[in-house]
């Protein structure tokens, strides 16, 4: 006997149907998450309805972007991508980076750049270091001979001795791409503004132990930044964290559970800024230091969960300035200016959300005032999350510390320096940003 043929209409009406179905599911508003907790960042609000923003378009692409942003059970897709990724090789040997093979990096010889980094004249000797006392744990990097690892691969995150680390591919177009993007800045503000770049390197080459590191398929990360440098125009002064930063790798410099630097590997940064921008180095003894524990980061999030972090759960440092009157304000992306903290108190907030004690977070546009400095003096920070843990510390340089996250801010960076007289403008990213085609392409936006 013949199974009887469903037509193509029925099933067209069927399709039709669920799809209509599912769209009015996701329009209804309680079913809508507002925050991400394995993204650890507020979800688009719906925006709030104006005549202006009616006539200009803008408000119906807020409501497209709420809508995109916002889809009924979006974690638990998250979730599953990221469960999905797990299967990629899970092992107890290296074998490899399980997204994109980094490209050859072209070794620029001392002297041979093709656009020479620019150094300062007047640069503090090697051995002037600030005294820091700080409570912290030490990261404890063993001696080579002394330990046997456990090295598991888990997606794109590598798992030693319950330590997470991002993989790191170099791609020279993006490369650079980003070099131009950061050299039209600085060649527009040439005479106007002192431009200064920071590429950050991640965990994966500062704290890995070497002897599990070079087994490791990953781009080295001095070199990429090398020719990053390279080709940033010379009117972009060039601030280089990554030698400082493996001189304290034994030191709480990067998290374990998350791919962020912790404040005191900012701090180190810091310093080095300090150094080529020619300001007064802050001591860490000048802001108060708080701690928030339990966080568990981006590598918990995106490793589901996986028990190896929740073992060895990170504490999140900060260093508050100690001035009454500092005050620091924020605009959040649907525009509203928020009285808030520079260093937040946190201690309540979820295990995956501490590292917003920072400046509130991603928000596209912050400023911290500082009326104990009465020379006018004021900085622009464009960055993305790693420059949260950063901004604080300028506090103690600046007046007027601007903070723009490119990734959410629109506009123009060299017409809002020149019209609000900033007198130094850092780019901060971590070099992970300077592979990534979205992001390179919000920051061009922002030129």
């Amino acid at each position: 006997m013949k199974k009887p043929k469903i037509s193509a209409k029925i099933v067209a009406i069927c399709f039709f149907t669920v799809m209509v179905a599912g769209a009015a599911v996701a329009l209804v508003m309680p079913l809508r998450p507002s925050y991400s907790e394995s993204e650890k960042r507020d979800l688009t609000k719906f925006p709030e309805f104006s005549v202006q923003a009616l006539l200009d378009g803008s408000y119906f692409d807020g409501i497209s972007t709420w809508y995109a942003d916002t889809f009924p059970f979006r974690e638990a897709f998250i979730s599953f991508n990221s469960k999905l990724k797990s299967f990629y090789g899970v092992g107890d040997s290296i074998s490899g980076f399980s997204g994109q093979v980094g490209e050859e990096i072209p070794i620029i010889p001392e002297g041979e750049t093709a656009k020479p980094v620019e150094t300062t004249t007047k640069t503090p000797e090697k051995t002037t270091k600030p005294s820091v006392t700080t409570t912290q744990p030490p990261t404890t990097v063993p001696k080579e001979e002394e330990k046997d690892y456990v090295v598991q691969e888990l997606g794109d995150i590598l798992i030693v001795d319950n330590v997470g680390y991002e993989y790191y591919n170099f791609v020279r177009s993006k490369a650079d791409n980003y070099a131009a993007a950061v050299s039209k800045v600085a060649d527009k503000l040439k005479g106007k503004a002192r431009v200064f770049d920071m590429v950050v390197p991640t965990s994966m080459d500062i704290i890995l132990a070497d002897s599990v590191r070079k087994g490791v398929n990953s781009s080295n990360q001095n070199d990429a930044i090398n020719y990053i440098y390279s080709m940033v125009s010379k009117n972009a002064i060039k601030v280089k964290t990554y030698d400082t930063l493996r001189e304290h790798r034994d030191e709480y410099v990067y998290f374990r559970t998350d791919h962020h630097w912790t404040a005191l590997g900012a701090y180190y940064a810091y310093v080095e800024y300090t150094k080529a921008a020619e300001i007064k180095t802050a001591q860490l003894t000048d802001f108060e230091e708080v701690k928030f524990d339990n966080f568990l980061g981006s590598f918990y999030s995106d490793s589901s969960k996986n028990p190896a972090f929740a073992k060895n759960p990170d504490t999140v440092y900060a260093y508050r300035p100690k001035g009454e009157d500092v005050s620091f304000k924020y605009t959040d992306r649907n525009g509203k200016v928020n009285n808030w903290e520079v260093v937040y108190n946190v201690s309540t907030w979820s295990d995956s959300t501490k590292y917003n004690t920072f400046v509130a977070g991603d928000q596209p546009y912050s400023v911290i005032k500082n009326p104990a400095i009465t020379d006018g003096s004021s900085c622009l920070l464009v960055k993305e999350s790693f420059g949260n843990a950063f901004a604080p510390f300028l506090s103690e340089n600046y007046a007027t510390v601007h903070i723009i996250d490119y990734r959410y801010w629109k506009g123009s960076v060299s017409a809002f320096v020149e019209k609000n007289g900033i007198d130094d403008v850092i780019y901060l990213n971590n070099i992970s940003a300077t592979r990534n085609s979205g992001l390179i392409s919000k920051l061009d936006a922002t030129v």
